[in-house]
Parts: C-alpha cells; sequence; structure tokens
C-alpha cells in the first residue's frame, strides 16, 4: 500500500481500522471545551473509561483482605502477570509464554542495565536521548555509581 499524504487518505485507513471500535471506550482531555488530539501513548497513554471502576474494586479488595488479597480477591493478585500474557500476546504479536507484565519502565532498565551493563576500561558509555525521562536519567547514572564510574 502506498501512503498518500491526504485528509481523505486517513480516513480511508481510519474507516478499515480494527482497532477503532475501542476508541470509545477512552477518556479524551478536552482544551478550551475541545477534544484534542493525543499523541502521548508511549509515557501516558489515555485513561480507559473502565479504569476507576476497576482500580475501586481492587482498592476494596485491599481495604477488606489487606496481604490475603494476593489469594482471596474476586480477582487474585499474586498471578496478574499470568492471566495479562495471553492478551497482551495477541497484541505484540508473541506467544502467552513470551510476554510477561512487570514494573515501569524505569525499572524495567534498572532490571536490564543491572543485568547487561557490564563497563569496562574501554567501553563504558552509555548513549541516550538527550530529554529522555528524568527518571530514566536517574538510573542510568545509577547504574554507572554501581560500577564505581562517575556519570558527570
Amino acid at each position: 500500500m502506498d501512503f498518500i499524504n491526504t485528509r481523505e487518505f486517513a480516513q480511508q485507513l481510519d474507516a478499515k481500522d480494527k482497532l477503532a471500535r475501542y476508541r470509545e471506550e477512552f477518556n479524551f482531555p478536552r482544551v478550551n471545551g475541545k477534544q484534542v488530539i493525543y499523541f502521548t501513548g508511549n509515557s501516558l497513554g489515555l485513561q480507559p473509561k473502565r479504569t476507576k471502576a476497576y482500580v475501586d474494586e481492587v482498592m476494596d479488595d485491599w481495604a477488606k483482605l489487606a496481604v490475603e488479597g494476593h489469594f482471596y480477591a474476586d480477582k487474585p493478585w499474586w498471578d496478574y502477570h499470568e492471566r495479562f500474557a495471553k492478551p497482551l500476546s495477541r497484541i505484540v504479536g508473541a506467544l502467552p509464554s513470551e510476554v510477561t507484565v512487570m514494573n515501569t519502565l524505569s525499572v524495567n532498565l534498572h532490571l536490564l542495565m543491572v543485568t547487561f551493563y557490564q563497563p569496562t576500561a574501554k567501553r563504558f558509555k552509555i548513549i541516550c536521548e538527550e530529554k529522555a525521562f528524568p527518571s530514566d536519567q536517574y538510573m542510568l547514572k545509577s547504574q554507572v555509581r554501581f560500577h564505581g564510574l562517575d556519570p558527570d
């Protein structure tokens, strides 16, 4: 398919989009009363409309059950990572055994770096985009310090 830079072509693609039906399931921010186009899905995506109800359910279970919620909540917490793997695997085109649900990006980067970053006298630099999230920058500096080096 050749890309055509026109509104009509974009609307044709939108009409064929299998995910278009999910648009109505999200809260879109408004500026001066107008719905905005939101491109920040990589850091804090749009809030699903069902989120508040789901969070309230977990909060209620936590209040009633405390630590026992891991096992006895309506949706026990201990196996979230396993239950989420199958639907997420369909989204990313992987097998459920190849997908896991983990922490925030910064924590996951920390885990990656602590495993793989092994600086030497000649190879010690970390290259990162200029405006990475502050928490990612803190993580990188922390890793450098962990190895006895000066990040500055």
